[in-house]
Order: structure tokens, then sequence, then C-alpha cells
């Protein structure tokens, strides 16, 4: 047992010295490019390996044996990253700047690390674009008596977009995140950011910007009166009509009995029916119409 226990003991301590030894040690390290501009591809972005040596004591690389194998990636992303284009799809990062970035990762100095190769290659395309009209996704749900004052802004109406030419022509339109509120009873604006269908498609925009104006609408009636058309002559009844509307409070005082224009529809006379509808010719903006008492009227055509 006591033997054991020295055996044990004297493994231990030469473990301890040859761990505190010097030793170079080759990787190949998977790398995954990130972050390319929105009007450009990666060819097979996850294809590319960087080849190092790392030249540290034992502790250090059994550290970064044990918790950087090559199951974790290197990523690179290229907003990031200063590369050359060498041809039309060809592009060069040189790897001396990928030194400090990976000397961190690793937790060694940057003079442990050398790189086999100058330079990693990758491939990237130029994509094809289209401007493609925005689609507002809302929900929103107001407090009693406010609504909309107006209908909803947001820009950009339209945002250019990136990919395959075949799937670009497949794309009609690009839905914001949805926008959902309850309760409400005052403007706002808010930042939606757009959804695009497949992963392959990019943009430059990132979001959406939407105003919502709110108002505090009240219920209004008005007495109006009754037209016909000027080239038949005709005796209404009742020649009077009850409009009731809704209005925002901020336009109340603004709104007056002769901005509404109702007439009859003549559209049918010559049939001779018993009643004439009514529509209104005229309506002040940003009123909503909500039912007009009586809907008909009776009449009798005067021959002059």
């Amino acid at each position: 047992m006591v033997f054991l226990f020295f055996l044990l003991l004297s493994a231990f301590f030469w473990l301890l010295i040859k761990l505190s030894d010097h030793y170079t040690v080759s990787y190949a390290y998977p790398v995954k490019l990130t972050d390319a501009p929105a009007d450009q591809f990666i060819q097979k972005p996850e294809t590319n390996v960087l080849r190092f040596t790392v030249s540290s004591s034992g502790y250090d690389i059994l550290r970064i044996n044990i918790f950087n194998n090559s199951k974790h990636k290197f990523e690179i992303p290229l907003n990031e990253t200063v590369y050359r284009k060498i041809n039309d799809k060809t592009y060069a990062i040189s790897t001396s700047q990928l030194r400090e970035k990976l000397s961190q990762q690793f937790k060694l100095n940057e003079a442990e690390i050398l790189f086999s190769d100058n330079e990693l290659y990758f491939e990237m395309e130029r994509l094809t674009s289209k401007v493609i009209p925005m689609k507002l996704v809302t929900d929103i749900k107001f407090r009693k008596e406010y609504d909309f004052y107006d209908s909803i802004r947001f820009s950009p109406k339209s945002i250019e977009v990136f990919g395959p030419a075949d799937l670009l022509d497949s794309v009609q339109t690009i839905s914001t995140s949805l926008l959902k509120a309850e309760d409400v009873y005052a403007s706002f604006t808010k930042k939606l950011n757009p959804i695009l269908p497949h992963k392959a498609l990019k943009t430059n925009t990132s979001q959406i910007e939407v105003k919502v104006d709110v108002a505090r609408f009240t219920e209004v009636q008005f007495e109006i009166p009754v037209h016909s058309p000027d080239n038949l002559h005709l005796k209404l009844f009742p020649d009077v009509v009850n409009i009731y509307f809704s209005v925002a409070m901020r336009d109340y005082a603004h709104i007056k009995p002769d901005h509404f224009f109702a007439e009859v529809d003549d559209s049918q006379i010559n049939e001779r029916p018993q009643y004439l509808s009514l529509r209104l010719a005229t309506i002040p903006d940003k009123i909503k119409v909500l039912r007009l008492s009586p809907e008909k009227v009776e009449y009798l055509i005067i021959h002059p």
C-alpha cells in the first residue's frame, strides 16, 4: 500500500515536470466566416481551415486540447476583418491580423502562435438585388374611445434585398416583425425588424420606423339637407337627414354641417322605386361616418 502511494506520488511529480516542459504542437482549426457584406454571399463559409502551431508549456497545450478542440469553430466576422480581392470570386485574409484574436481565445501570448500560411483564402460572390415593398404586420388594440387618427406611417416603404436571382423572383413582399400593442391611448413610434423569408437573403436595412398617430374620438350628430340632381325635379320626404359620425376631439370645433353634402342615388329612378337611397358626396377628412338616419327617402317627381 505504501509502495503504491509513493508510486502514484512519483508519477504525479513526473507529470508536473513534463507539463512544465516546452512543446510545439500543430493544429488545424475549423473556421466559420460570418457577417459578409449584404450584397455578397460566402461560398461554403464553414469549410476553411486555419493551420498554425503553438509553442508553449505542456500546461497550455493540455488546456487547449481539452477546452479548444476541433469541435469549436474559430469565427471570423468579415465586417471586422480586412481582406483583399484576388479575382472575381476569391478573397484572402492575412493571418497575421488573426493572431491577437486567436491568442485571446487560447489565452496565450501572440508570440507563441505561428501560422502555417500567410493568408486564408475564401470564395465570395456578388448577389442579385431587388427592391421589395414592406408589409406592416400589426395587432393594435385601443382603449375605449381611442383609435387611429391617421393611417400608420412607416419608413422605408421598401428595402433592397440581396440573394440568388431565382429566390428573389419568388418574393413579392417583406413582412415586418409584429407590432403588438394593447390599451393604446397615445401616439407612439416603434422600430421593427424586416423578416426575411429565407436565410440566403440579406439586406442593409436593419429597422423599419413606424409612427402611429392616435386620437380620442367623440360621436357627433348633425342635421343636413338632402339634395337631388339638378336635372331632376324631386320633392323629397324627408328633405333632411341626420348624420352620425365620429371625429377626433382635436378636430371637433372645426367640423360644420355644411362640410357634408348628402344626395339621393338616382341610378334607378327610371324604375320608379318607392324609396331612393342616400349617399354622401362630400365628407370632411379624418372623420368616420357611422350611419345616416333615415338611409332612404320617399319622393315625388314634379314636372316643371
